[in-house]
Formats: C-alpha cells, sequence, structure tokens
C-alpha cells in the first residue's frame, strides 16, 4: 500500500501532467481535423459539380429541370439509358449532400463545427483523407487543447476518487472518551 501512496504522490502528479498534455494535444487536433475534411470535401463536391452542371446544361437543351430530365432518362426502358442515368442521378445526389455539407460547416461557428461534422460525417470523404497531426497555433486550437486539460482533470479526479473508495484506509471513529479509557491501562 506504501507503493501505491507513493505512486500517486510525487509520481502521480507526473502521470497527471502528461496524461493532461496527451488530452490536450488530442483535443487541439479537432480543428486541425475538420479544416483537412472541410478540405477533401470541397474537393469532392468540386469534383462532382463538374457533372451536375454538365447535366444541368443537358437539360436544359431539352427545356426540362435536371430533376425531370434524370426522371425521363431513368424511365427508359434502355437498359444502357438507365444505367447511366442512375450514375448520373447517383452523381446528382452526392453533390447535393456534398454541397449541404460543406456550407453548413463552413457557415457554422468554431464552438458548432464539431456538432456539424458529426451531423454530416461522409465515411467516404474521412477515407480520402490523409491526416496529418500538428499543432494548431490559434485561438481555437488553444481552447480545444484547454478543453482536453480540463476533461483529463476531471477522468484523472473521478478515477482517483474511485481508487479511494476501494482502496482507501478506513480510519476507526473514536471518541475523546473512548481515547482515555484505552491509555488509562
Amino acid at each position: 500500500m506504501a507503493f501505491l501512496k507513493f505512486f500517486f504522490g510525487s509520481v502521480g502528479s507526473l502521470v497527471d501532467r502528461i496524461v493532461c498534455v496527451l488530452f490536450a494535444i488530442a483535443l487541439a487536433q479537432a480543428p486541425v481535423y475538420i479544416a483537412q475534411y472541410i478540405d477533401v470535401l470541397a474537393g469532392a463536391q468540386m469534383e462532382s459539380q463538374k457533372t451536375f452542371d454538365d447535366l444541368e446544361e443537358r437539360a436544359a437543351k431539352f427545356d426540362l429541370t435536371l430533376d425531370e430530365f434524370l426522371g425521363r432518362l431513368l424511365n427508359n426502358p434502355d437498359p444502357l439509358v438507365k444505367e447511366n442515368a442512375e450514375a448520373s442521378a447517383s452523381t446528382v445526389e452526392r453533390y447535393r449532400k456534398y454541397t449541404e455539407a460543406l456550407n453548413a460547416l463552413l457557415d457554422s461557428s468554431p464552438w458548432a463545427k464539431p456538432f456539424r461534422l458529426v451531423q454530416y460525417y461522409d465515411p467516404s470523404v474521412n477515407a480520402a483523407m490523409h491526416f496529418e497531426p500538428n499543432v494548431p497555433l490559434t485561438f481555437e486550437g488553444a481552447f480545444y487543447a484547454l478543453a482536453g486539460v480540463l476533461i483529463a482533470m476531471l477522468i484523472i479526479g473521478f478515477f482517483r476518487w474511485i481508487f479511494t473508495k476501494i482502496f482507501g484506509r478506513k480510519k476507526e471513529e473514536t471518541t475523546p472518551k473512548e481515547k482515555t479509557q484505552s491509555t488509562q491501562f
């Protein structure tokens, strides 16, 4: 038990500091990750926009909206036309989804971006990313680092509280009267 007391004494405070630094570094990566996710999302949106714009031009030639144009192609009995229409409709849907997600992320405050990211998260965009951690030297990065330290301190405090409840010594409660009786022998 003395070893554990020593560990949570001097060495424990070192462990506390290391854990706090690790949490700070980990949470400071949130704005970095979001920025890189937005970059990849913008690239995917731009690529799908090329097909979207091309399809809109083709629909305009027939005085149709894009949805009407795709609907007519999808209803065509020719399997070749129908298959191409399905691929085009998929690209249009992806473009609309990417545009909505990109606008939501760009228009949100730094504090709302993580929630918007969760709301519009796309695994295919994440798979296209090559995340590179770095140290953000921004107010947003500092805020997330501070949040990481506070979360680490809460977790450490919680586990210390649990540890003392489970392994802590229970002191015998003696009244002053019992102390004087036991010393008289």
